[in-house]
Order: C-alpha cells, then structure tokens, then sequence
C-alpha cells in the first residue's frame, strides 16, 4: 500500500484516505496498468483563495508481475488552488461549519438545580455529523463564572470510517464545582451552521441553567474578594507602614552618602605646604 507525506497548509484541513482504495485498470499505449485510486478530503478553515500543496506518495512496485525485484518510487502530485466562500448571512458568524444532519447533545450529571456548597456538576456536549472531521468542531465555550469553580477536560475527538462514509465527534466536558452558596446562572449557549440540504443557516441553542447553592457546614466556602480584601487589611497595612520606614531609611542614608561626606570634607584641617622649607645638607663624599 502506498504511503503519503501530507502538508499542513494554514487555513487548510487535508484528511487522508479512510478505508480501501478503488482498484482498477487502465491502458496506456498497449501496456496495462493496475490503478490504485485514493480520495482524500480537504476543509477551508477560512474564506478566500486556498491552496493545496503538492503531496508525495511513495510506494513499491514491480516492472512484470513475474518479477521478484521490487522497486521504490515517489511521486507528487501538482499543486491545486481553489476559492472558499462563506454561506450568504455568514459573515457576522466568523467560521461556520457546514454539513448535514448536525447534532448536538447536551447532558447534565446530576441533572438536579439544587446543590450544596462543595457539590460538582459534570457537563458533557457531544457534536456529531456525518462527512465532517471532528477537529473541525470548535470547543465549548467555558467562561468564568464567580462563585463556581469551572474545569474543562481535553476533549475526546473521534473520527468514523465506515464504507467509506466519514463521520466525526467530538465531546467536550466540562466540571462546575460550587465554592459558596448563592444563585448562579450559567448563560445559554448558540451555535450557527449552514445545512447544506436545505441550503440555510440553523441554529442550535442550549438553554440557560441556574444553580440554586445553599450552605454546607461542613465545607469551607471559598472567600469573595470583598472578604480577602477584609481578612488582609490589618497585613497590608503593616506591610506598607514597614515599606515606608524603609524608604525613609534609605532616603536618609543617601543623603548622608552625597550631603554628609561634603560637609565633614568642610572641617578637615588643610595641610599647606611650609613657606620656608629646610633644604637638606649635601654631604661631600
């Protein structure tokens, strides 16, 4: 079987082959051949001109099928650009997938809105279409939410071959871990796509979820700002007063360094030299 060397170009998504190549046969000036043909799809991340580079195979072959010598060969193939466009309606939605028959399932472990301070809730978001690589399927948004610790986990991304027919998931899961009690509101989510049966834009919408948090004695809620900023005070302060007498220190150690040595340099006692020095007495020899 021959292998390929596939480049990575920006903007491009070249899945390999899935499955066995269609075998065939072809006549090329009264030689036979036997012809191997492999499908490879190619996705636009983005709108605009594409290219494709060219890709390298490489594989064995033998000149007569009697032959025992087996020979090595490569290829490539020539480049080939062509032109992606956005579905009509799509520009304000970026990068929109399409495909047909996009599902998108949402589940809740436990499903209930009632917890207490300390419980976790798992959140899983399941994409699935056929014809459609699962690295094409974008991650779940996870925003922030104050008051719940959120956690995502790596994605499980699944690609399904059979006969031939792709089809790709991805699974995104997400863990909501309540710090303190309260009401909080995880905001509904919507993702546009453009269906290529019906030739229109859907939307798919998972609803707004709120979770009602009540106190749990026996777990130790984590502290708003408002009260770290309470529980620290009397540190910083303390902090800072430290700070200050510090740079008060140095302050006057510098100007010790450059006003202080000036004037006691003022009150050393000056030696002149003597108006009448004492000549030696030469020694005769």
């Amino acid at each position: 079987a021959p292998a390929f060397d596939l480049p990575d170009p920006p903007g491009l998504l070249i899945v390999p082959p899935g499955g066995s190549p269609t075998i065939g046969s072809e006549e090329i000036d009264g030689a036979s051949y036997t012809v191997q043909r492999h499908e490879f799809s190619v996705f636009a991340r983005t709108a605009g001109v594409q290219t494709i580079p060219p890709l390298t195979a490489r594989f064995h072959f033998k000149r007569n099928p009697l032959d025992t010598d087996i020979l090595a060969a490569m290829v490539n193939t020539d480049a080939v650009s062509f032109t992606a466009q956005l579905p009509p309606g799509a520009e304000k939605f970026g990068n929109v997938i399409s495909a047909r028959h996009l599902q998108v399932v949402e589940s809740w472990k436990p499903e209930s809105d009632q917890a207490k301070a300390g419980d976790a809730f798992t959140r899983t978001i399941t994409y699935t279409a056929p014809e459609v690589p699962a690295m094409l399927f974008p991650p779940f948004p996870a925003d922030q939410i104050d008051g719940l610790g959120i956690y995502p986990n790596p994605p499980e991304v699944r690609d399904h071959s059979e006969r031939g027919e792709l089809t790709g998931q991805r699974r995104d899961s997400i863990t909501y871990v309540c710090k303190r009690p309260g009401q909080y509101r995880i905001p509904a989510v919507r993702m546009t796509w453009w269906d290529l049966d019906t030739r229109q834009l859907r939307t798919i919408e998972l609803p707004e979820r709120t979770l009602a948090v009540a106190a749990n004695p026996g777990f130790a809620a984590a502290p708003t700002g408002a009260e770290v900023r309470h529980k620290w005070m009397p540190e910083l302060k303390l902090l800072g007063d430290w700070a200050v007498t510090l740079a008060a220190a140095a302050f006057l150690f510098l100007s010790w360094r450059l006003v202080g040595q000036r004037i006691l340099a003022f009150f050393r006692p000056v030696h002149l030299a003597p108006l009448n020095p004492v000549q030696q007495p030469k020694l005769k020899r």
